[in-house]
């Protein structure tokens, strides 16, 4: 955008406040200002791919193969997304129950489950598997139950204790939280827990795919202590590598239908 360019868009703000402008006048403005936008934003791309960023060995990476790079890596995660949301959606009701015990069933019999007097766990979604069988027997356990509680403005998450007395609401995801009250416990992050986290895809190395929110990778690069096991069905564990980023966080270990990996 040239001067002359500029100088017009400002001639035309000024005449707007003083004594308004004509309707082929009004026209003219929102095509400059349109034109304004858009040369602004070409400037900052190129600005941004002729950047380089350092990294830790001292070598220089693009930041326009960065910015590539991030986004085939968004665009794999969603295809893989709906790919398997596709396959774990058309289980049914029983399927869902009997696969989620037997599931379970490889948590409790674990040594990390039999060390660990705080449970985390998380409301099942969307045909997930379901942890209910965890949490009668950590309640039969007398081990204290957490679920994750999510702040949509910071994007975080806390866990929550819960009991058989806890109520319920649903959050802005329709997945059930509980209602928080001046007597509801917070986990205490120095304590070691087992967290039991949800997912949609995972690869042989463990990398993990959830819905995108990224409250887990938060939780735990802020939280590392914990133990950490993710549950899925045997299909959700996927041959082709899945693609990753940097904060992207890995669970220690998988439970599937099939064992713990």
């Amino acid at each position: 955008m040239n001067e002359e360019m500029i100088a017009r868009i400002n001639t035309l703000y000024h005449k707007s406040k003083a004594e308004g402008l004509t309707p082929e006048e009004k026209e003219e403005q929102q095509m400059l200002r349109k034109q304004y936008i858009e040369a602004i934003k070409s400037n900052m791309r190129t600005t941004l791919d002729h950047t380089s960023i350092k990294n830790q060995d001292g070598t220089v990476t693009p930041l326009k193969i960065i910015r590539a790079k991030n986004l085939a890596v968004k665009q794999d995660k969603k295809e893989i997304r709906k790919l398997i949301n596709e396959k774990r959606n058309a289980l049914s009701k029983e399927e869902v129950v009997n696969r989620s015990e037997v599931i379970c069933k490889y948590i409790i019999d674990s040594d990390h489950y039999k060390n660990s007097e705080n449970i985390c766990v998380y409301e099942a979604f969307r045909n997930e598997v379901s942890c209910d069988t965890i949490i009668n027997k950590a309640y039969n356990d007398n081990k204290q139950v957490f679920v994750p509680v999510v702040n949509m403005n910071s994007k975080t998450m806390e866990f929550f204790e819960i009991n058989s007395e806890t109520k319920w609401r649903e959050n802005e995801y329709g997945i059930k939280e509980p209602v928080i009250t001046d007597d509801t416990n917070k986990l205490d992050n120095s304590l070691n827990a087992l967290i039991i986290m949800p997912g949609i895809a995972f690869d042989s190395k463990k990398h993990r795919i959830g819905y995108g929110g990224g409250y887990y990778d938060k939780f735990l690069s802020n939280n590392n202590n914990h133990v950490t096991i993710a549950l899925c069905y045997d299909f959700q564990i996927i041959d082709t590598d899945i693609p990753y980023n940097e904060h992207d966080i890995k669970p220690e270990f998988i439970a599937t239908d099939k064992g713990i990996l």
